[in-house]
């Protein structure tokens, strides 16, 4: 947890004063696009340790904006993805070891949008999982929720729509797995010097950082609320 509020404060440095003062956003949707890093926040059981996985490649989808107000940027901001999280294990013994484990899913993931800042609650359904290329049975890993805060900086816009930098930082409200004694993947690769527990099953915390551009639906945000 004290990760996560580490990437909030982050989050919140990085969102430049200009945000406020930005053009009145419209109904609108577009393609993102996004790099992330992540690690796990649960500590490991005596001979393991967490360390930073990166994704071997980006994550996508779309954004939707749905203003709530005129006078403000204030507004809903959905996204539909498919968003991959890895992080590593690493032994605690003298070899120190390294795996990646990388855990792919189907992304959904509405957010509250004040100013320049978004907090949501994101929901993902398995796709894929492995580590170091061996997989690992999505039947095995739970859907997920994952507090999820963050900031969308214009780079760019004009009539037709706006290019948004956006900072994304997670954190897992649950474990990865339905039974992490069970199907814990590390069982007999990295062995432990005490027994493991559910309390082990990992939670990852992550930063993303990418961009969406949000095509235009409507010609300003006056009208949509004058209809």
């Amino acid at each position: 947890m004290k990760l996560f509020l580490s990437l909030l404060l982050g989050v919140c440095l990085l969102v430049p004063a200009q945000s406020f003062s930005q053009d009145l956003k419209q109904v609108s949707i577009g393609p993102y696009l996004g790099y992330r890093a992540g690690v796990s926040t649960v500590v490991t059981p005596q001979g393991r340790k967490n360390g930073v996985g990166f994704n071997n490649i980006p994550e996508f989808g779309l954004t939707s904006y749905f203003p709530l107000t005129s006078q403000a940027n204030i507004g809903i901001a959905t996204e539909l993805g498919y968003s991959t999280y890895s992080y590593l294990m690493i032994s605690g013994r003298q070899d120190a070891t390294e795996y990646k484990l990388s855990h792919s899913y189907l992304t959904i993931n509405p957010n509250f949008f004040f100013r320049g800042f978004f907090i949501g609650v994101n929901i993902g359904l398995p796709m894929a999982s492995d580590y170091d290329g061996t997989e690992i049975k999505t039947s095995k890993q739970e859907t997920i929720a994952e507090l999820k805060v963050g900031g969308m900086i214009p780079i760019y816009q004009d009539e037709s729509g706006e290019l948004n930098l956006v900072i994304m930082g997670g954190y897992f409200l649950s474990g990865i797995y339905k039974d992490f004694v069970k199907n814990d993947p590390m069982k007999d690769i990295l062995l432990t010097d005490e027994p493991v527990t559910k309390i082990f099953n990992p939670r990852p915390a992550s930063l993303m950082v990418g961009f969406n551009f949000l095509f235009n639906l409507s010609k300003s945000q006056e009208e949509v609320f004058d209809e």
